[in-house]
């Protein structure tokens, strides 16, 4: 697509996702097309390109809006994947998690706990954190204080440093 298109509903060829800025006060925000539409059509606009923009109020409810769209080609995939990356971080700190609760009292140097570790590597960029907690969770003999709960707490804290999305749950 070259240019701007003649209608939102063009937008829907590219899997777009729409990026709605105030002039006025620089708030953004990103719209789903679909959502998109049908608050142009609640407003009682239409969904050309250009009458959109006058049928879609500021992001903060600002006095005198004066609205750009951005389309975001690919914006559902995006989407997706951030959606895809969230499930697999917490996913995998919700299996340290419950291995870091049994840790004071057995080794959990087990099949899940490593492959948890290693989907985790991309994210938390730091392999001495995740070499620690593998080296706590297969330390025999087992004692009490040795625990996975110092290495578990510095992952979480990296993977929020680097802003990802960590459940509530998974917090330590």
């Amino acid at each position: 697509m070259v240019g701007d298109p003649k209608t939102l509903d063009e937008l829907d060829k590219i899997e777009a996702q729409v990026r709605v800025t105030c002039r006025g006060c620089k708030a953004t925000e990103i719209w789903k097309l679909n959502a998109l539409i049908a608050e142009v059509r609640r407003n009682g606009g239409n969904t050309e390109w250009r009458a959109a923009r006058r049928s879609i109020k500021c992001p903060n409810r600002c006095a005198s809006p004066l609205i750009d769209l951005l389309p975001l080609p690919f914006g559902k995939r995006r989407a997706r994947r951030e959606a895809h990356r969230h499930a697999l971080i917490n996913l995998s700190l919700q299996i340290l998690r419950e291995a870091t609760a049994r840790s004071a009292n057995e080794a959990v140097g087990t099949l899940e706990v490593r492959l948890a570790l290693h989907v985790l590597r991309p994210f938390v960029r730091d392999q001495n954190l995740l070499t620690q907690y593998w080296m706590t969770a297969t330390e025999t003999p087992r004692h009490p204080w040795c625990s996975c709960h110092k290495p578990y707490r510095a992952i979480v804290d990296r993977l929020i440093e680097l802003e990802a999305d960590v459940d509530r749950e998974n917090l330590p």
